[in-house]
């Protein structure tokens, strides 16, 4: 597929982050999708080089360029480690997020992408599934100070963390409620290119939340909370801003902290892998190890890497090679080494992604924050 495209002028930011970044090789070590393909046009560097090609030099968009785009994780891995990042800003994730967005403009994006967008635009889901089959299709929408947000892998494939999350709140006797057919927030839309769709999609979610009366709102998806803190000021839609929007983790901290919650000890080792969107775009790490090491205390013990240079656990993993992502064993098999290395007996994820990654390894048990706090209740 050999298809013309008119090249199109960057920001100053962008123009800098190809000119450096095409250049240096440093960060390669870590990428996710690297050590899964173990290609060039799949290291930052690689993807620095396609893209100068295409907005420096007008050479055509070809279909191998095109997947190297959509196999980015836009996971921060490169960041985290790029020793020019405070001098030059150089940010291969935004950039990808703007040549997505030309290749959704051109029309020249792959069928797996094409359907991915439909399947959320009609069924607030990227997995083909029909929006009756999702948790919150049962439930019953009421107005309430607290509303809870499970989130598209959790609404439709990881309902026992819905589960989790709603026991928490009956037990402490929180008035709360969900959106029935919970509309999906249009992050994955604009991660993929889609970023009009995203913001109508966004503005739908805001009226409805809107509709509650919530003062708090509770998130499950790391992928939402971002939207909702960062996606929607920036698009300017209406939204309270006045309202509290806290990950699971940092609400379930700040119960543990009030004394309104306390959990029962564990006695066995317990680890935590950090969420790529809530630690490197919202700086949300000491939260979920303020939950852990309520409980945990000393028997909590850290992976070898953590933090920002914490592993890809795949939370926006959606294409690769022009098919729905399909290498999340292998993301979750670096993170397991990392936890048999410790001798960890549970880790504990930020996300339904990471859990589903994690699991099926052998040593250990993967629980969602919310799963792990429930059961020591």
């Amino acid at each position: 597929m050999k298809i013309k495209v008119e090249a199109i002028k960057l920001s100053k930011s962008l123009s800098d982050t190809l000119e450096a970044c095409r250049y240096c090789f440093m960060c390669r070590q870590a990428c996710p999708s690297e050590f899964i393909s173990y290609r060039e046009s799949d290291t930052p560097r690689g993807r620095g080089i396609i893209l100068q090609s295409v907005y420096k030099t007008g050479q055509e968009y070809t279909k191998s360029k095109i997947e190297a785009v959509y196999n980015c994780f836009v996971c921060g891995s490169c960041t985290s480690w790029c020793e020019g990042a405070e001098i030059g800003h150089y940010d291969i994730p935004e950039l990808i997020k703007f040549a997505r967005r030309d290749i959704v403009k051109q029309k020249l994006m792959s069928p797996a992408v094409e359907m991915m967008c439909r399947s959320l635009v009609e069924n607030e889901n990227c997995f083909g599934q029909n929006k009756s089959e999702s948790f919150s299709s049962k439930i019953k929408e009421t107005e309430a100070d607290v509303l809870y947000l499970a989130g598209g892998e959790v609404n439709f494939r990881n309902n026992e963390i819905a589960e989790a999350m709603l026991k928490i709140f009956r037990y402490l006797n929180v008035k709360v409620t969900m959106l029935k057919d919970e509309p999906s927030c249009g992050k994955i839309l604009d991660l993929l290119g889609y970023q009009e769709e995203a913001i109508l999609k966004a503005s739908q979610l805001a009226k409805r939340i809107r509709s509650t009366g919530c003062k708090t709102i509770v998130v499950s998806d790391p992928l939402i909370l971002h939207c909702l803190r960062n996606d929607i000021p920036g698009w300017a839609i209406d939204l309270n801003k006045n309202l509290k929007i806290l990950h699971s983790s940092e609400y379930l901290a700040e119960l543990i902290k009030s004394g309104l919650l306390k959990l029962n000890p564990v006695k066995e080792k317990v680890t935590l892998a950090d969420s790529e969107f809530l630690g490197r775009y919202n700086n949300i790490y000491d939260a979920p190890r303020e939950v852990i090491g309520s409980s945990a205390g000393s028997n909590f013990a850290e992976l070898k890497w953590n933090r920002d240079k914490l592993l890809c656990t795949g939370e926006s993993a959606f294409i690769h090679d022009d098919k729905v992502f399909s290498f999340g064993k292998k993301l979750g098999e670096e993170i397991a080494i990392l936890a048999n290395d410790i001798g960890a007996g549970t880790i504990v994820t930020l996300s339904a992604a990471a859990k589903n990654n994690l699991e099926g390894f052998k040593g250990f048990k993967a629980l969602e924050i919310s799963e792990f706090v429930a059961g020591l209740i």
